[in-house]
């Protein structure tokens, strides 16, 4: 009978050893919840003195009940879940609970561009709207990434903010549109980093259609930059609720 010395009689004595019971290997946590959505239209380390100065008293006229601060957020989502933001304070209103937010889509888009997501290098903005005298106030600084000129703001950067203002304006006074007509006058260049104050106003209303018109000023109101009209189409309710149900093709 084979009694099992030597190394491999060792290796198999152990290998009928009972063994300890395995270890449970390490999970990761849980990834935490989804973040509240930013504020692309609050202040920020970017912000001159003169862009907050400006702010504040635009939150002062807000403080009245006739003003109101929009916020813009990344997604239209946020938008449409966050509701009408209060008239004072610097903080964006928390959405509502509802369910889990369904993932970004081609069609998310933010109520105006920041287009450049570092803090500083492109549109920051803050807009303010009077839906009783259907006008909307925005106060513009723009960023390096935004240059023409040397020191100086591209013409287009100024016409995609023009755009911004009076767009928002008319969604506020005739729901969805789309522009039809810009024609802009630009008076002075605008230097990178400069405060500016633009007055958008709804003009009047005919049928579908929506007349507006900007001025675009320093926001210590000296010099005037730039001054605009603008047409805007309001869209067929029928027919972009068929073409929601399609898709949006």
């Amino acid at each position: 009978m084979w009694r099992g010395g030597g190394v491999v009689g060792r290796a198999l004595a152990a290998s009928c050893r009972p063994r300890p019971p395995a270890r449970p290997c390490p999970r990761p946590p849980p990834p935490p919840g989804p973040e509240p959505p930013r504020d692309l239209a609050l202040p920020n380390g970017a912000w001159s003195d003169a862009m907050r100065r400006q702010y504040r008293r635009l939150l002062d006229m807000a403080a009245t009940g006739a003003w109101r601060r929009l916020p813009s957020y990344r997604s239209a989502r946020h938008h449409l879940r966050a509701g009408p933001p209060p008239a004072t304070g610097t903080d964006p209103p928390p959405a509502p609970p509802g369910p889990a937010e369904a993932p970004a889509t081609p069609r998310d888009t933010r109520l105006f561009l920041r287009a450049i997501d570092g803090d500083g290098d492109g549109f920051e903005y803050a807009m303010f709207l009077n839906a009783a005298e259907r006008r909307l106030l925005c106060l513009f600084q723009p960023g390096p990434h935004l240059e023409g000129h040397p020191g100086l703001t591209h013409g287009g950067a100024i016409a995609a903010i023009i755009d911004g203002t009076l767009g928002t304006c008319a969604l506020a006074v005739a729901g969805r549109v789309m522009t039809a007509n810009l024609s802009i006058d630009y008076l002075a260049p605008v230097p990178l980093g400069a405060v500016l104050l633009l007055d958008g106003r709804a003009e009047r209303l005919e049928g579908r259609k929506v007349f507006l018109s900007c001025h675009v000023r320093s926001a210590d109101g000296d010099t005037l930059h730039a001054r605009a009209t603008g047409l805007f189409i309001q869209l067929d309710p029928a027919k972009h609720r068929a073409q929601d149900g399609e898709g949006g093709r």
